[in-house]
């Protein structure tokens, strides 16, 4: 059984969401156009530096672990971020069972509508953080040649990741991070610096990827229609599906349905309608008054028993083990 105490983000940095940790001034002082603020906790010795405008904020952190730990993230905005792990590694879980695993000297984009779950931290660590409005990030890749298809493919369709795994930082990227960290600007001068380094580094990034984004395989109509049937299986993924009807349905061959669902969404049909299920039946689990069987009935099941046994599947837990843990921490 998983040991590592688990700590929210107000437990561990004094802010309750991300935007207000990325915004507030309170409590920083103010060196090269960073914001400077000392983190001390019972798990970290460390310190966590900030720069922040509207479309774009930068975040640099050097912690000494004292202790493994979890972080609790639950952010109610679209989080669209590169995460450079210089030093360290984090292990992000989503209630959905999606990881993002970052080793040391790696970096990844990361791209999550809603972020929900742990992130593990097991080592002490420097990470360099570069989040960004949606929009900002189009303009920037617009103006190094890549469509609105492109982008519309890879970015509002595949979430979570961009690469299916944690890239190498390449020399001419840990140059960019020393000159963005080490200058000796001052003021307004200083902020012009920081911003226009992390803009040149999430080029390098995308630059980087190219040949994954110009892999553009479906054409607009295609891409409309996986959209389609995804906000169709989002309401009725309880009710009896199958690929033919689906195919007949929404007009598209069952080859092009399994295979594009796939390519754009991360998941088979039928693996993203499983996800969807359990995603309610933890919901309804929460809720004292209906029984199991019931909550198997209403997501799609005609058994409990086969529903128990997706459920411990998908969560590593039976859905009555976690009714009851969830109303043991809700003090029930």
């Amino acid at each position: 059984m998983d040991k590592l105490q688990s700590v929210t983000l107000k437990e561990f940095y004094g802010k309750e969401h991300l935007k207000d940790l990325l915004s507030s001034p309170a409590n920083f002082q103010i060196a090269n156009g960073f914001s400077s603020k000392q983190l001390s906790n019972e798990f970290v010795e460390g310190k966590l530096l900030k720069y922040h405008e509207d479309a774009i904020s930068i975040t640099y952190q050097e912690w000494d672990l004292s202790k493994p730990f979890k972080l609790r993230v639950r952010h109610a905005s679209h989080l669209i971020k590169v995460q450079f792990e210089i030093e360290g590694n984090s292990h992000f879980e989503s209630h959905d069972n999606y990881c993002i695993i970052i080793p040391s000297n790696h970096y990844q984009f990361i791209n999550i509508p809603n972020p929900d779950g742990h992130i593990t931290y097991s080592s002490s660590r420097k990470v360099l953080d570069i989040y960004m409005e949606q929009e900002f990030l189009f303009q920037l890749l617009r103006t190094q040649g890549y469509s609105d298809q492109q982008l519309k493919a890879h970015f509002l369709l595949n979430n979570y990741t961009f690469c299916r795994q944690a890239t190498p930082i390449t020399a001419q990227q840990q140059q960019l991070i020393q000159e963005l960290l080490n200058h000796q600007y001052q003021s307004d001068f200083a902020k012009q610096f920081i911003r226009i380094k992390a803009i040149e580094l999430m080029i390098t990034v995308f630059v980087g990827a190219s040949n994954q984004i110009n892999q553009v395989k479906w054409i607009q109509s295609d891409i409309d229609t996986m959209m389609s049937i995804k906000e169709f299986l989002d309401k009725n993924y309880h009710q009896d599906l199958r690929i033919k009807s689906l195919s007949r349905q929404f007009g598209i061959n069952e080859f092009k349905l399994k295979n594009g669902f796939k390519d754009l969404f991360g998941d088979t049909v039928f693996g993203y309608i499983r996800r969807q299920k359990m995603k309610k039946a933890k919901e309804l689990l929460r809720n004292p008054e209906l029984e199991i069987k019931e909550i198997a009935y209403l997501i799609g099941f005609k058994y409990a028993h086969h529903f128990s046994k997706v459920y411990l599947d998908h969560y590593q837990i039976r859905p009555s083990e976690y009714r009851n843990k969830h109303m043991v921490a809700e003090g029930g």
